[in-house]
């Protein structure tokens, strides 16, 4: 059991993501249909936009882009925070947005996800192009495998430098039930087996999602206060925000206050009709017809 299920598996789906792209698409806000602009109209008056994705969903990353710039026509104020940058990179993305690196100098140093060039790029570069802040949002990698190695207790152990990217501790792990139950699904917590010493375990690699959610709420919260008046668009893993589980209930703990909605995007055969599954999944829930085979 490796923590390269990450994102769990979503890192391993994005080597593989090609083919056609989706068009037909519904866009579900409490069971009736919505038209984007009126979405968009909606989220405009938010303060946190939390979009969660399917890791390789072409189509969905087209939507991302869309809502990305929908949001900025309509709030001028606005800074993109993404899951797939790590906090100890934000100093080669500043540089870069600021004109000081070339976008290759910029992708070598700045350890992007693959098919960074499809999936992400646009709207990095959209922002680029617009003056507005592109903020990494997660706690870099390798601090995660540590956790899920050896528990949150091991980053007590790192040296100060260090902690400086990783979130305020302990991390609470009183998880909301339905969030507990589908990472102990994810993870197999068969209880009473001998754990393989140096090997992630299910309690571990539960405090290793704690951290993420944690350490990107909390870089939400500090991009927010930064910008001010305006929306922050973050853009991560569906698991880290449908059901507003996750990132989503850290940053309700975090900052109460904060008027935060949620996105999902995903594939669905079933993407014009409306099924009791979809309840409660986002307050805008976006399912687009599945790709061709790849």
């Amino acid at each position: 059991m490796r923590l390269h299920l990450v994102a769990w598996l979503g890192l391993l789906a994005l080597a593989t993501a090609a083919g056609a792209q989706e068009t037909a698409s519904v866009i579900w806000a409490n069971g009736s249909r919505i038209e984007f602009g009126a979405m968009a109209d909606a989220l405009a008056k938010a303060d946190v936009v939390m979009i969660g994705e399917q890791h390789d969903h072409v189509a969905g990353h087209e939507m991302e882009r869309r809502l990305v710039e929908a949001l900025h026509k309509r709030s001028p104020r606005l800074t993109l925070a993404m899951e797939m940058f790590e906090r100890d990179t934000q100093l080669v993305i500043d540089e870069y947005l600021a004109g000081h690196l070339n976008a290759s100098s910029f992708e070598a140093a700045s350890r992007p996800w693959p098919r960074y060039t499809a999936d992400y790029k646009p709207m990095v570069e959209y922002c680029k192009a617009n003056g507005l802040r592109v903020v990494a949002s997660n706690v870099p990698r390798r601090y995660v495998n540590l956790v899920s190695r050896k528990g949150q207790v091991a980053l007590k152990a790192l040296p100060r430098p260090s902690r400086k990217w990783v979130p305020r501790l302990p991390l609470a792990m009183d998880l909301p039930e339905g969030y507990a139950k589908q990472l102990d699904e994810l993870f197999g917590g068969s209880h009473g087996a001998t754990p393989t010493p140096g090997m992630p375990t299910p309690a571990n690699m539960k405090e290793a999602q704690a951290l993420w959610d944690v350490g990107m709420a909390a870089s939400i919260v500090s991009a927010k206060r930064d910008l001010g008046r305006g929306v922050v668009v973050h853009v991560n893993g569906a698991m880290h925000s449908d059901s507003r589980y996750g990132i989503v209930d850290r940053l309700r703990r975090l900052a109460p206050r904060l008027k935060v909605a949620v996105i999902s995007i995903r594939p669905d055969a079933a993407y014009a009709t409306w099924t009791p599954a979809n309840e409660g999944v986002a307050d805008y829930l976006i399912l687009t017809e599945p790709a061709s085979p790849r």
